[in-house]
């Protein structure tokens, strides 16, 4: 029995002392996929943990993948715990710019009965970033990719 509680005390002790995680926050993709000559089927975009910078060789790890019914993007993400708190848009912009130049987007179109895969880099200056009240928990900001033209 003693050595249950003394194992308890450790493990809370430790648990308390080296925490590293303050939070999450989530992000919400916006925006609008244009083509005239092509339908859309798919759209890969980044992971928060992509846009954070760490790199692994999975693709589960870096993109997510969604099956589009219309033209529209509208997909939520929540980040991994982090030791970053963000409060604001202009913050968690800058430092997604610190990790990346551009965002690597994937899209899987069906073009005369053949499906194609399209690959695009979104500049961050063609991006906003806002930040959205709501009443979940977390920060929740909105990254609208705006329209995305495919020829």
């Amino acid at each position: 029995m003693k050595r249950i509680l003394l194992l308890t005390i450790l493990s809370l002790t430790i648990q308390y002392s080296f925490g590293q995680a303050c939070g999450i926050y989530r992000i919400k993709y916006v925006g609008t996929i244009k083509s005239e000559s092509a339908k859309i089927e798919k759209i890969k975009l980044p992971t928060i943990e992509f846009l954070h910078g760490l790199e692994d060789k999975s693709l589960e790890k870096k993109f997510i993948e969604i099956n589009l019914t219309s033209n529209k993007i509208d997909t939520k993400l929540a980040s991994h715990l982090t030791s970053y708190l963000y409060e604001k848009a202009e913050n968690l912009l800058k430092f997604y710019k610190t990790k990346k130049e551009s965002i690597p987007i994937n899209i899987t179109v069906t073009r005369n009965g053949k499906k194609e895969q399209i690959q695009t880099e979104l500049t961050w200056s063609n991006i906003q970033i806002s930040k959205i009240d709501d009443e979940k928990f977390g920060n929740l900001f909105e990254l609208n990719l705006n329209e995305i033209n495919i020829k």
